[in-house]
């Protein structure tokens, strides 16, 4: 039977392998399948772990969840400690990179920070709770964090530097505010810092205490808004007024001068 000729888009695109190339592409999609498993299991367990704890997730819970056999989850991950470790990592890069991006960018305002930070974490927040009062868990940092105790020297270290860093996107944001002239010179940027680093940080404790969303709305708010009638300049007015415009979470207008 005589071979059909390829079409000149095969014959453009697809560029000619070795010889070896069926052993090269077995062991491609091999490579593949094992990183797509992998990840599978982390983005799962991530969940489990947000809503049971690192105590109450088992092996059998997250099998069943997957729809795998048991030993499949052990291939790739001996205990159910090498499995929190891995995936406390992954969450807390991604943390980190989320809140960097929105707290040190140099074209964001603070209030736009603050609003473009709650938004994010309201989104994580109601992922967990679609209808905003559940009260259910809904960070990884913070659920671990109530449960050291039960973590892995590495875990314990991982938790610490990202907090550096989460703590970083605070005192950054203020330095960039006070550059912009958004904040007056003589704004003490430590205690201001600090203020920020605590709305950064500490928003999984108000709604466990609360059980909604809406002490961290508040805390927010009255952060921003303190900042600004203490230090804040006719351009942070401004950009409380833009954020007030575009629908955004309103902050009261404040300034110092």
């Amino acid at each position: 039977m005589r071979e059909r000729p390829a079409s000149r888009l095969q014959k453009e695109s697809i560029p000619r392998l070795p010889e070896s190339a069926p052993l090269l592409q077995s062991s491609i999609l091999c490579c593949l399948w094992r990183v797509t498993v992998r990840d599978r299991i982390k983005a799962v367990a991530t969940d489990l772990f947000i809503a049971h704890g690192i105590r109450g997730l088992t092996f059998g819970m997250l099998a069943e969840r997957l729809g795998v056999p048991r030993p499949n989850i052990h291939y790739y991950f001996a205990n159910k400690q090498v499995l929190a470790e891995e995936v406390l990592n992954d969450y807390a890069a991604g943390v980190v990179a989320l809140y960097s991006a929105i707290w040190t960018v140099t074209d964001l305002t603070l209030p736009a920070k603050f609003s473009g930070s709650m938004v994010a974490i309201r989104e994580r927040y109601r992922r967990f709770n679609p209808s905003g009062s559940e009260g259910r868990p809904w960070g990884l940092l913070t659920r671990f964090q109530h449960e050291r105790d039960a973590l892995t020297p590495s875990m314990l270290e991982t938790l610490k530097k990202s907090g550096s860093k989460l703590d970083q996107c605070g005192i950054i944001a203020v330095r960039q505010g006070v550059a912009r002239g958004e904040l007056v010179p003589g704004t003490p940027q430590d205690e201001v810092s600090l203020l920020v680093i605590n709305a950064i940080r500490f928003t999984g404790a108000l709604t466990t205490k609360d059980k909604t969303f809406h002490l961290v709305e508040e805390h927010y708010r009255a952060v921003c808004n303190i900042i600004g009638k203490a230090y804040g300049t006719r351009l942070y007015r401004k950009a409380l007024a833009e954020q007030a415009s575009a629908g955004r979470p309103a902050m009261e207008e404040a300034g110092a001068d």
